[in-house]
């Protein structure tokens, strides 16, 4: 591969949003568009030293820490093909006050879920990608140990790995293809952009170990649409309450942003261990089910002050 040409920043407040500013209509690269924080490479610097000095060069704040490479990936302008890594990042400073680089920055913004149109105002090209890719950072969670990605196309090759563990392929009735895998991933995609609400892919914060896969989507219950939380997590990893971590950021997702009401969670009834981690994430009320066909164990989680309790 190109070595690194570009570099960017993804940072986000206390909301998930992530901040973008718009470049001057002078600039000669993608003139009046809206952009990330980050820029070219010089000579002899490395991808994280530039990082650095293109943060505070162009907001005022410095860089803490780095999370995560959240994509490498390569984009033709006027001929040149630029290779650009982007980085999901903290940083020390006024999160209200970013400061504006004169000349090449004429406002800032905050984008969230609500706000994805913003990132393609200006792009003749119709070019989606930096638009995805920010849509993707909103929809990331962190947790004490987890980063959670909505999955998309890029993790079809992980939800294999995930899906061909002998004991998830047990609960999952046998081991996924690749091509199971990559079409979940393209569905998964397609929900979030439609219902705002899918799975997420986990990784260990600490290490980058693919974890599993969990969170919340939509299903029918009663006849009735409801969120539905579920986890899944890779067989040597079991024991190490990382389901429960999933499904705590489930149910926060689900009460604190969506504003539900209800979440519903499906286990067969002989599976003791998923069991234990829904008595554990306080759901209750258990109550057999069948769901596509088949014998379940139903439990529910209220929202806290909803005045229905959780048993």
């Amino acid at each position: 591969m190109r070595e690194p040409a570009c570099v960017g920043a993804f940072i986000r407040d206390a909301a998930n949003r992530v901040y973008v500013h718009h470049r001057t209509a002078t600039r000669r690269l993608l003139p009046d568009t809206w952009d990330i924080v980050g820029g070219h490479l010089e000579p002899g610097e490395t991808p994280e030293q530039a990082l650095a000095r293109e943060i505070e060069e162009e907001t005022g704040w410095r860089l803490r820490r780095v999370e995560a490479v959240v994509a490498d990936w390569e984009w033709c302008l006027d001929g040149v093909v630029r290779r650009e890594l982007d980085y999901l990042v903290e940083v020390d400073g006024d999160l209200t006050a970013p400061r504006l680089e004169e000349g090449r920055h004429d406002a800032g913004a905050w984008v969230g879920p609500g706000d994805l149109d913003l990132m393609m105002a200006g792009r003749t090209d119709g070019d989606r990608r930096l638009r995805d890719l920010v849509a993707r950072v909103v929809r990331t969670r962190l947790t004490e140990r987890l980063r959670l990605e909505p999955i998309g196309p890029c993790h079809a090759a992980d939800l294999h790995a995930i899906h061909r563990d002998e004991a998830v392929a047990h609960w999952h009735a046998g081991r996924w293809s690749a091509e199971t895998a990559a079409s979940y991933a393209a569905r998964a995609a397609r929900a979030w952009e439609a219902d705002g609400v899918h799975k997420w892919i986990a990784y260990e914060r600490s290490t980058g170990e693919l974890v599993g896969r969990g969170g919340l989507s939509l299903t029918e219950v009663d006849g009735a649409r409801r969120l539905e939380a579920g986890w899944t997590v890779r067989d040597h990893l079991r024991g190490r309450g990382f389901a429960t971590e999933i499904g705590r950021a489930a149910l926060a997702f689900a009460f604190t942003e969506l504003g539900a009401e209800q979440v519903v969670a499906f286990t067969e009834p002989h599976n003791t261990r998923s069991r234990a981690v829904m008595e554990r994430l306080g759901m209750s009320r258990p109550r057999p089910i069948t769901h596509r066909g088949e014998p379940f164990v139903l439990y529910t989680a209220d929202a806290p002050g909803s005045g229905s309790g959780r048993g």
